[in-house]
């Protein structure tokens, strides 16, 4: 009865997706330090027809013995790529690093950049990539430093192939103090879209009202291409003494059910700490706002971009391909029957085309 009811709740929220005639290319961020095959995982990309997995592979912060750019939690191949998927490697550069540079500097960075993702390539398996994307999120003063450095590792590129940058929303809307990056195409990041310090029962991972307000009306005058990042992700945010203290990724979700423990603080998503949890490093008065995303907000957000978006073929991303998110009914038929979020936010291979078919 349990699973009817679950499959009919999933059949009622995917009704009303309709088609625009666009392709949609599916594909998944893998944003881990180790690479592994995973049978769950290769199966989704499969099932997906994904033929590309977008591979962080390392960040670039100041973290060098004298506050130079260093590669910061490089990826470690321990399986190489199937055959059938191409890797396309994405490296985050903290905007940071773009401070106060020569344009030598830049050059140099972009020449280590370069050759740190070739080597990596080859860790993977692979002897040649079409795309490589770069994930800042830069600022009106940075620009013309991130847009130098953008256009040096073009030039090192292998002939072919692509570059891309990721967008935030406030980039989409204003362009005149963000500027246009000189790459062939963008990723919308449509996650992490909230502040995530701030205080409240708010949800940043994904805000259909922000969405809205900075990308309604805006993404069809995008003077360049553009792909799709959704997200499929939940966290735990803590707060400490009224600030926000980070995310705790040892907090078992499931725990906040556990009235011992915790005292649910409104009906949604905000719960204080009873007593000391040194295994999540975590003290007593702590509180911790669970934010989780569903396929119902998913499938909303997809609904949205899909009347925003220009009528042009792009590729889906979801964030990201992990094995603990994928599996089960859609993540709200097993939530919506208590306030307290289930351990894990599970998306079926059904949800994730529907999802796909909205577009």
């Amino acid at each position: 009865m349990r699973r009817w009811f679950g499959l009919m709740a999933f059949i009622t929220l995917s009704y009303g997706c309709t088609q625009h005639g666009r392709k949609v290319e599916p594909a998944f961020y893998y944003w881990k330090t180790v690479y592994q095959a995973d049978e769950t995982e290769q199966a989704y990309l499969s099932g997906l027809g994904a033929k590309r997995l977008f591979v962080r592979i390392m960040d670039v912060d100041n973290q060098g013995p004298n506050g130079e750019p260093i590669p910061v939690s490089p990826i470690v191949f321990k399986d190489t790529l199937p055959d059938s998927l191409q890797l396309v490697p994405v490296v985050f550069i903290a905007n940071q690093v773009l401070k106060d540079r020569t344009e030598a500097e830049l050059d140099g960075l972009a020449e280590r950049v370069s050759a740190f993702v070739l080597g990596k390539i080859k860790q993977a398996g692979k002897s040649e990539f079409d795309e490589l994307q770069i994930d800042c999120d830069w600022t009106a003063s940075t620009r013309e430093a991130y847009f130098h450095l953008l256009d040096r590792i073009r030039q090192r590129m292998p002939a072919g192939t692509l570059l891309s940058a990721t967008l935030r929303l406030h980039q989409v809307r204003n362009p005149h103090s963000s500027g246009t990056p000189p790459v062939d195409k963008v990723l919308l990041m449509c996650y992490n879209m909230g502040n995530l310090r701030r205080f409240g029962p708010q949800n940043s991972i994904l805000d259909i009202n922000e969405m809205r307000v900075y990308l309604k009306g805006y993404l069809r005058a995008y003077p360049l291409p553009m792909d799709v990042a959704l997200p499929l992700f939940s966290w735990s945010v803590v707060f400490r003494d009224g600030q926000y203290a980070g995310i705790s990724k040892r907090l078992d979700p499931a725990l906040l059910s556990d009235t011992a423990l915790f005292n649910p603080l409104d009906d949604t998503s905000l719960f204080r700490l009873k007593a000391p949890l040194p295994r999540a490093g975590l003290r007593k008065g702590d509180i911790i706002r669970r934010e989780h995303v569903g396929y119902a907000d998913v499938r909303r957000a997809a609904r949205f971009l899909a009347d925003e978006l220009p009528a042009a073929d792009f590729t889906l991303l979801y964030y990201h391909l992990d094995k603990n998110l994928l599996a089960g009914l859609p993540a709200e038929t097993s939530s919506a029957l208590s306030h307290v979020p289930s351990p894990q936010q599970l998306f079926t291979h059904a949800s994730l085309q529907e999802i796909i078919d909205c577009f």
